[in-house]
């Protein structure tokens, strides 16, 4: 089994896992919708890459199917007992949408499935970051943040380490390795 590249400081808290996609999705600038993911294992360390299908309209089941197949290639090493977060990123108002919910329908009935392993979704619009649905309190304290600097809650040497340096490290409109038209 090949080595799954962790981060050293782990997402303990709601808040914090919060934090963490506005630094990562505030130099986004897509014109249209898309949909990032992450993973973290048990302890809250992050997994690879924060991966983005980009291009994604409304609520699109495909696009869902595809983000369900990267998920079972990440967790078939043994890290199905983690977390996997989804960021939707479009343009508009912070408000949450019934596209916004639908969109939290179409993931949860694609990992109903799961035995193990939490989910949660935020949405990145109007200058805000909202959860949509909530990381499990069980896991990510909803009230408390880590005493430690910013900098380093957001592990930012890793961060670059793990998406500078490669032409497929963030995917661009239209392009990418999983777009919502692939099967």
């Amino acid at each position: 089994m090949t080595d799954i590249l962790r981060s050293t400081v782990p997402i303990a808290s709601a808040a914090e896992l919060s934090l963490w996609w506005a630094e990562v999705l505030s130099g986004d600038h897509h014109p249209g919708a898309t949909l990032a993911m992450l993973w973290l294992d048990s302890l809250g360390h992050r997994i690879g890459r924060c991966l983005r299908i980009t291009g994604v309209a409304d609520p699109d089941l495909r696009a869902a199917q595809a983000v369900l197949q990267v998920h079972r290639a990440v967790t078939a090493d043994g890290v199905d007992d983690g977390h996997v977060a989804f960021a939707l990123s479009r343009p508009g108002g912070a408000d949450v949408t019934a596209a916004d919910e639908e969109w939290a329908d179409v993931l949860d009935a694609l990992l109903v499935d799961r035995d193990e392993g939490t989910w949660s979704l935020h949405l990145a619009a109007g200058g805000w970051i909202t959860p949509v649905v909530h990381p499990p309190a069980v896991r990510f304290d909803p009230r408390r943040v880590a005493l430690r600097s910013p900098g380093d809650l957001l592990d930012r040497e890793w961060l670059v380490g793990q998406n500078s340096g490669h032409d497929d490290a963030v995917a661009r409109d239209g392009e990418g390795s999983v777009q919502p038209g692939d099967r």
